[in-house]
């Protein structure tokens, strides 16, 4: 069987701006007819939550904490990487683009890295937009560090808690929502499978960790944004929650896995050996 990975055809810098221009649209009327799952409130699933209802589609969010501000996302604390230049040492979307793809050994998907480095300086405008305190100049501009694998200052940061902060800044956005009836929010509450039709998700089976309760919920659209799982290692600085049982039970239904192998650990987490 043939690994469809679905990346668009074309020249490789121009395969998702094509596709997005390709693909038919939805009328701002229609969009309150549907409905999307989103399963998990971290960075992804929060922000992914708040701009769909924003857009004015119907979202339903889970997440298995106690609160979306609970999402493991704060834990990742070093900074944010955009070609925006600021520092004026010649960063371009091509140079994020290679750096990323050499700090990923090569083996990398390059037009979806292509996409991300394209897509990163509309993310930090988003994310100052939803009020993310990140780290300034003495003029007021926004800053930059320089990070590992860079060979350029591109790391944009709030002090050693980036995550955090983004976090804070995503819930709000989210919570903005939730308030104003767009998003549907369903805190405590583990996905326990995939609902397939014809080859698309189109609903999830979940479970309230307090009741027990069992219940599904049918949409136009799954996206699963259900984290890391560094408890595949020994020893991992990730929380215990990230155990990648929502990617497990999107594999059973005929998900492919790619490159398991690429789950972040701390270095602090490699045993010691030897001098």
């Amino acid at each position: 069987m043939a690994l469809d990975s679905k990346i668009p055809s074309g020249p490789l810098d121009q395969k998702w701006s094509k596709h997005k221009n390709d693909s038919k649209l939805i009328n701002p009327a229609n969009r309150r007819k549907f409905t999307v799952l989103v399963v998990g409130s971290g960075l992804a699933g929060g922000s992914a939550a708040a701009t769909l209802s924003e857009l004015g589609y119907q979202v339903k969010c889970f997440c298995y904490q106690d609160s979306a501000r609970r999402a493991h996302s704060i834990a990742a604390q070093g900074g944010i990487n955009a070609a925006k230049n600021y520092q004026n040492d010649g960063d371009s979307v091509h140079r994020l683009f290679y750096d990323t793809i050499k700090g990923g050994d090569f083996r990398s998907r390059e037009s979806n890295v292509h996409r991300l480095a394209e897509v990163s300086t509309n993310i930090i405008d988003q994310c100052v937009a939803q009020g993310v305190p990140f780290a300034r100049e003495y003029g007021g501009l926004l800053d930059n560090r320089s990070f590992g694998g860079a060979q350029v200052k591109r790391t944009f940061y709030a002090a050693g808690q980036t995550g955090q902060q983004l976090l804070i800044g995503c819930y709000q956005a989210l919570s903005k929502e939730i308030a104003a009836g767009g998003v549907k929010m369903y805190p405590r509450t583990e996905m326990l499978d995939v609902v397939v039709v014809d080859g698309h998700a189109k609903g999830i089976v979940v479970r309230d960790l307090q009741t027990g309760e069992i219940s599904t919920h049918a949409g136009d659209a799954v996206i699963l944004a259900t984290g890391g799982y560094g408890n595949v290692f020994y020893l991992s600085t990730n929380a215990m929650g990230c155990n990648v049982t929502a990617a497990w039970r999107a594999h059973r239904k005929g998900a492919y896995f790619a490159n398991p192998c690429y789950t972040q650990i701390h270095t602090t987490c490699i045993p010691v050996s030897g001098e």
